[in-house]
């Protein structure tokens, strides 16, 4: 019973994360005129609650033995969320830089996740994958911040709809997994 609310604890939260991915980049498409400190209340939303999902995630599956990296970057992203919406000004000020370092920690911990449970999920590359756009994306805004500072809105809307398709399509891939867990175990 403990591996089936493992396994139902980690597909609904790897698709609660792609979808408030998806949720926060459709917003940052629909609302482009916002001003840089919506931008970072918004990151810092989003930010996080994909931590705290994260951490949920990694309290559920401690039985399990949930992996170091997931809890990482469930830190990494609680830590983000708080600066930005405890120290704007802060964060306004650091914002570019901040979203890039955040995209590179999280891309990397998710690239090593999937690195290190290759064998034990099904198709980890959509997991890699998420990290490998995430990291990348996050390289891209700390050398160029000028630039990015200018298209932040767009770039961060893109990668969040694209990573947050790349979750819920894993998310979906992992519910699949768990259900045919059930039906060989007999439960």
């Amino acid at each position: 019973m403990a591996m089936r609310e493992f396994f139902t604890a980690m597909w609904r939260t790897i698709m609660l994360r792609g979808l408030a991915s998806l949720v926060f980049g459709i917003l940052a498409f629909v609302y482009p005129g916002v001003t840089l400190a919506v931008v970072v209340t918004l990151f810092g939303i989003y930010a996080l609650v994909d931590g705290l999902l994260g951490l949920w995630g990694v309290y559920r599956g401690r039985d399990q033995g949930t992996s170091v990296t997931s809890l990482l970057s469930a830190l990494v992203g609680i830590v983000a969320g708080l600066v930005c919406l405890l120290a704007p000004g802060f964060a306004t000020t650091y914002v570019v830089l901040l979203i890039g370092f955040w995209n590179i920690a999280a891309g990397l911990l998710q690239l090593i996740g999937a690195l290190v449970m290759w064998k034990e999920i099904e198709q980890p590359g959509l997991l890699a994958l998420s990290g490998i756009i995430g990291a990348a994306l996050g390289l891209l805004i700390v050398f160029y911040p000028a630039t990015a500072a200018v298209s932040i809105i767009w770039v961060i809307a893109a990668t969040a709809v694209l990573i947050g398709l790349v979750l819920l399509a894993f998310g979906w891939k992992l519910k699949g997994a768990a259900q045919n867990l059930m039906k060989v175990r007999g439960a």
